[in-house]
């Protein structure tokens, strides 16, 4: 094969690179588009701006229908329990209650293991992987979304102890993937000859342009489920803003998130407006005028509260990672009994949760209705009268968050109430760990954190040690156990205050967050959702680098990989792709490296026999006699190339801040030494 010159495999770029594939013609052979990095997609604004209004209208109107569809089939199961509990007794009734959360449960199980495996959580953890900038094939389709959004409804009505939140950002973010794919795909393709004038030419998708814009339009998602399930479209924004962490926010999103948010809480006032029912009903939000005043002598006992709130968060997030590993190892025994064995199992967990709130319900004195107007479970008691407790924990989890951080019911809901809930809901809420159950902890923990608050408010209140309303400390519990699951503070702190309608009590949340932050971060590492990232070794990038790092050079990083000539046969190429690798040099044998050829436009060359797995790939039909496969022309001829001596910390910025995929390490002479991809930064960093 004769030597090629290095000018000779450069493309240079067009004066466009937003026209569509549809039409377009094949010129010399060679890309039309620039590489522009993996920061930009220059996308037409109508596109950009479509994807992101369209996106936020579906978010809206799935989660004004999954409420809807919750609230129905809450109402039911409630109604059904209190009709066999007036004809028949408490048992009756308590018998109807765990049956049909069985059922539910059942419905949504089987859905998982037999649809849609992935959707057997809360997503939270591939989602931010994705967002991070890891490559997630599988992980958004119109299945996963289907399955998520039913099931989601299914969990919440069956009574298990979680949340709507986390499926929700997942599917906030699986709807703008597939808007993406549907209107932005066609706008990076191009066509490329790939062997001479006569040769049916390729459809070669710019993967980096592409997997931009589809990040920046899930992360609007994400912010608009936050923005529509607690009607805070600021929270919405503050908590994507963490969630993918200042590196990966782009300069764009914010004002993109901003309009976003707006749009489909808007349209959520509208959707209420023509059903002639009001937005409080549907979220965790407080109607004013409500008695939230506080005093300074409370400080101590908020600080002191957030302290005790931060252990207790810390060990609830060790105590659910250690059941998790223990049901994952506990279930490989039964590999041969999979899928009936945690089928069986859920339906039965299920069924535990409804009977074992019922029975701590029954500890409860019933209490003559008061004069808050709010609503609560009678359950076992006379007409005029309810159960504290089951109107804490038989019910669903944002209406329990309703009473306890209401101004309006003091003395409605004691202490030794809110403790006995605690305490019953926080096991349930560890036992639920490891399960295919979508559900998010979000709400989860600000009800635990309530409860604990409300308790110790009451408490103090009863022995004299404070005259404010133990709803306040409810706030501040709430913000404080939710802080430290998610290792969030901003989102935090905006999401509880816009629930609670009051930005008086901002200062002491903030107090209570901070207090929990610095008690947790000495107990824990990471949060939540990061330490399962970790255990399930999903290829997410930390921000910074490693300590370690620091005694390390970009030669140690990089590992051993196969480099593919200019022009190479097809067998070679084949060979290449059974490998692990996304990324492959290209280069003479004995010359410089001249560019790296991604695992998709190598298949993009391929005939049309060859199968594609990832969802950015077009196989494109080659004739099957051509033996030789023009690399040079798909490949990035200006990869970033990096000295094998240049310290490991200053690598991984080029990656961590600058969103590089894949680099070249070169001797100080310009000779190859090997190839460094994001993935193999993610391995190394853990090895170390």
């Amino acid at each position: 094969m004769s030597l090629m010159s290095r000018s000779s495999l450069t493309w240079r770029p067009q004066a466009s690179l937003q026209m569509p594939m549809v039409g377009s013609a094949v010129n010399g052979g060679h890309r039309e588009s620039a590489v522009l990095g993996p920061q930009t997609h220059r996308l037409p604004w109508q596109v950009m701006w479509g994807v992101t209004m369209l996106t936020a209208l579906v978010v809206a109107l799935m989660n004004f229908g999954m409420i809807l569809a919750i609230q129905w089939l809450v109402r039911f199961k409630f109604h059904t329990m209190q009709s066999a509990i007036q004809q028949a007794g408490v048992l009756h009734g308590i018998v109807v209650l765990m049956l049909l959360s069985t059922i539910y449960a059942l419905v949504g199980v089987c859905l998982i293991q037999f649809l849609a495996p992935s959707c057997g959580g809360s997503g939270i953890p591939e989602n931010k992987a994705f967002l991070n900038g890891a490559q997630m094939p599988n992980l958004y389709s119109q299945r996963t979304l289907s399955v998520r959004a039913c099931t989601n409804v299914l969990a919440n009505a069956a009574g298990f102890p979680v949340g709507r939140e986390g499926p929700m950002v997942t599917i906030g973010s699986n709807l703008a993937f597939l808007f993406c794919e549907r209107f932005v795909q066609p706008f990076v393709r191009e066509w490329v000859s790939v062997s001479g004038s006569n040769a049916a030419p390729a459809v070669l998708v710019d993967e980096q342009r592409l997997a931009h814009a589809t990040r920046i339009s899930c992360t609007v998602g994400g912010a608009c489920a936050i923005a529509v399930i607690f009607n805070a479209p600021f929270g919405g924004l503050l908590y994507m803003f963490e969630e993918v962490t200042s590196l990966a926010w782009h300069v764009e999103l914010t004002f993109r998130v901003f309009v976003a948010t707006m749009f489909c809480s808007l349209l959520c006032y509208g959707l209420c407006y023509l059903l002639g029912s009001d937005i409080t009903e549907f979220v965790i939000y407080a109607e004013t005028p409500q008695n939230k005043k506080w005093n300074w002598g409370d400080v101590p006992i908020f600080a002191a509260l957030a302290a005790m709130v931060g252990v207790l968060t810390s060990l609830h997030t060790r105590a659910m990672l250690l059941f998790a590993s223990l049901r994952q190892s506990s279930r490989s025994r039964w590999e041969h009994l999979q899928p009936w064995a945690v089928i069986l199992e859920t339906a039965i967990y299920a069924s535990l949760c409804a009977f074992t709130s019922s029975m701590v319900s029954l500890l409860a004195a019933c209490t003559e209705e008061g004069q808050s107007g709010l609503e609560y479970v009678a359950f076992n008691c006379a007409e005029g009268q309810y159960n504290p407790i089951a109107s804490l924990l038989v019910a669903t989890s944002h209406s329990s968050v309703k009473l306890l951080f209401s101004g309006n019911n003091a003395g409605e809901i004691h202490a030794a109430s809110s403790f006995l809930a605690f305490l019953t809901y926080t096991g349930l809420n560890i036992g639920l760990a490891g399960l295919p159950v979508p559900g998010g902890a979000f709400t989860a923990t600000m009800l635990m954190g309530g409860l604990f608050g409300r308790s110790v408010g009451a408490l103090c209140h009863a022995l004299g040690l404070t005259e404010s309303l133990s709803g306040v400390y409810a706030v501040v519990g709430s913000a404080a156990m939710l802080c430290g699951f998610k290792q969030m503070t901003l989102a935090s702190v905006l999401i509880v205050v816009e629930c609670v309608n009051d930005l008086n009590l901002a200062a002491i949340v903030m107090l209570g967050v901070a207090v929990s932050m610095a008690v947790n971060w000495s107990m824990n590492e990471r949060g939540h959702d990061e330490e399962v990232i970790h255990r399930k070794q999903l290829p997410y990038l930390e921000p910074e680098p490693p300590r370690s790092f620091d005694a390390l050079a970009a030669l140690d990083l990089c590992t051993p990989c196969s480099a593919l000539p200019p022009e190479a046969p097809l067998h070679q190429v084949l060979q290449a792709l059974e490998e692990d690798s996304e990324y492959f040099p290209v280069k003479e044998s004995d010359g410089p490296c001249l560019g790296i050829a991604t695992r998709q436009a190598l298949r993009s060359l391929l005939p049309a026999v060859v199968q594609a797995d990832h969802v950015y790939l077009d196989v494109a039909d080659v004739a099957l006699e051509a033996d030789v496969l023009p690399i040079h022309r798909v490949m990035d001829p200006t990869p970033f190339t990096v000295v094998e001596d240049m310290p490991a910390p200053r690598l991984y910025n080029l990656f961590a801040k600058a969103g590089e995929r894949a680099a070249c390490i070169t001797s100080i002479r310009g000779d190859f030494r090997g190839l460094l991809s994001r993935e193999q930064l993610i391995a190394a960093a853990r090895r170390v």
